[in-house]
Formats: C-alpha cells, sequence, structure tokens
C-alpha cells in the first residue's frame, strides 16, 4: 500500500538548503506527500549516530511510512543504494550499516540494489544523492512505485550491529554510552527489557552505576527526584537506562564520552563487587 508519509533522517543541518533541495524534489514528484523530519541534526557523517536515532523513532510511525535515512560519507563512491522492504514499513538508504540495527528488529521481507535510472533525478550529482536518487526513490514508492521495479534483490548488504551489555564475572553488567541528546544526558545501551530479564520485573532496589570517576546510586522515576545539578539515573522514554544531570548537563559533569563503559550493580556495593 502506497504511503503518503515520508520521514527524513540526515545529518544535512539547517544552514544549508539541503534539506529543502530534497523536499522540493520529492514534492515535486508526489505533490501530496506528508513529510515529516525526525532530526537533521545527527553529527555530520556519523552512521552510527543516525543508526541509533532512527531505531528509537521509527517504532512510533504509522503502518507503511516510508523512511529516507542519509548519513552517507561514501556518497559518488562504490556503496549502493538500498531500499528494504519489512512487514510495516520501508526504507531507504545508502548501504553503509545504517540500517542494521532497525533491521535487527523488523520483518525483513526483501532487501533490494536500486538500479533503475528511471527512477532517479537526472542529472545525477556525485555529492548529493539525497536529492538525486534516495528523496526520488521515496517519492516514486509513495506514487505507488513497487519496490521490486528499482532493482535485484541482495542479500549481503552491510550491518553495524551496535554493543550489547553483558552480565560481568562479578555479577555486574556492563553496557557503555551510546548516545547523548541536546541536554546532556547520556543514554546507555543498558535497556529496561535488559534488566528485566535479567533481574526480573521492577523495582529494582540498591541500583549503584559507576560511570567514568562517578558512582550513581538509586533509579530514579523523574528528574526532579535529585538537587539541581546532581546526577541520578532513570529508565528513560525510549526504555533505556539514562544518566542525567538535573537541570545540568550529565556528559560535561562525568567526563564521559560516546562508548564510555557504565557498570551496574544491584544490592551490593562496588567495593564489594570488586
Amino acid at each position: 500500500m502506497p504511503s503518503r508519509i515520508i520521514a527524513l533522517l540526515t545529518d544535512f543541518g539547517y544552514r544549508d538548503p539541503f534539506v529543502g533541495m530534497m523536499k522540493g524534489v520529492m514534492l515535486g514528484i508526489n505533490p501530496n506527500l506528508q513529510l515529516v523530519d525526525i532530526s537533521h541534526e545527527v553529527a555530520p557523517q556519523h552512521i552510527r549516530e543516525a543508526a541509533i536515532v532512527l531505531s528509537a523513532a521509527f517504532p512510533y510511525f504509522p503502518l507503511h511510512t516510508i523512511f529516507v535515512v542519509v548519513v552517507d560519507p561514501g556518497v559518488g563512491g562504490a556503496r549502493r543504494p538500498i531500499i528494504v522492504e519489512t512487514a510495516d514499513h520501508l526504507f531507504v538508504a545508502p548501504d553503509n550499516g545504517i540500517l542494521g540495527p532497525v533491521l535487527d528488529q523488523a520483518d525483513v521481507q526483501c532487501i533490494i540494489h536500486a538500479t533503475e535510472a528511471s527512477f532517479f533525478r537526472h542529472p545525477i550529482s556525485h555529492t548529493f544523492h539525497a536529492r538525486d536518487v534516495f528523496g526520488p526513490l521515496a517519492a516514486w514508492l509513495s506514487h505507488g512505485a513497487r519496490v521490486r521495479e528499482m532493482g535485484p534483490v541482495i542479500d549481503d548488504y552491510i550491518r553495524l550491529p551496535l554493543p550489547r551489555p553483558f552480565v560481568r564475572g562479578d555479577g555486574g553488567l556492563e553496557g557503555e554510552t551510546l548516545y547523548q541528546d541536546r541536554f546532556g544526558n547520556l543514554m546507555t545501551n543498558i535497556s529496561e527489557a535488559y534488566l528485566t530479564k535479567i533481574w526480573g520485573p521492577p523495582p529494582w532496589d540498591g541500583v549503584r552505576a559507576s560511570l567514568e570517576t562517578t558512582v550513581i546510586c538509586g533509579l530514579d522515576a523523574y528528574y526532579a527526584q535529585r538537587s539541581t545539578q546532581e546526577l541520578g539515573m532513570i529508565i528513560n522514554s525510549w526504555g533505556l537506562l539514562e544518566i542525567f544531570a538535573n537541570g545540568g548537563n550529565a556528559m560535561q559533569a562525568t567526563g564521559a564520552v560516546e562508548g564510555s563503559p557504565v557498570i551496574i550493580f544491584r544490592g551490593q556495593t562496588l567495593q564489594q563487587a570488586e
């Protein structure tokens, strides 16, 4: 079923005309589109960040939404443009791993290498495939074109697995920081579902977290449970364990960066665990 809804995720920002140009081309193909911006503020060329944002956002969209995801440092090179058809949605993106975390969650029906040039805008720029390849593909799909008209089926697409938390030998659970939002909150790869699998259903008492040189005690229900600027941890709206500073910036307060280890314990002190 064709969808009028196309959701866009890029690293283009808003200073330059790139987002507007892409939308203009798409609307020229299908003036009835409903274009939704997930974000255009992904860090430049940061494929993993885009993959994380997409995996958090896509479940909230209506069935049959078409997602155009363009963080594409390989533009103009050998990487392939691909279209993924799942049971619920369509995804149009470069084959650079950006769809990997989503496809691990989705019921994939087929993946094609988009080669049919009649669905592209011409001439094709070597530096702007969002405008000339990915955007037009999505717009034609919204207009009723079929995925399998656009190229051959492939099964060797690039995957970008995200790190998974694990149980340490001392009984602690170790994950890492995945993403920092604009408030300085640090999302980890430790999900509520994972904690429930390991610890059973909440509430979880006696939880302690170690991040860099900081130890945080207690799991909060809302930010204001902590004093102003005090660090805390919470299960956030993404279903992930998040480190925050009430009214402050947890990244600055802890010195953590993307990939910093986060170790959590329950019902014991960190000294006892060590």
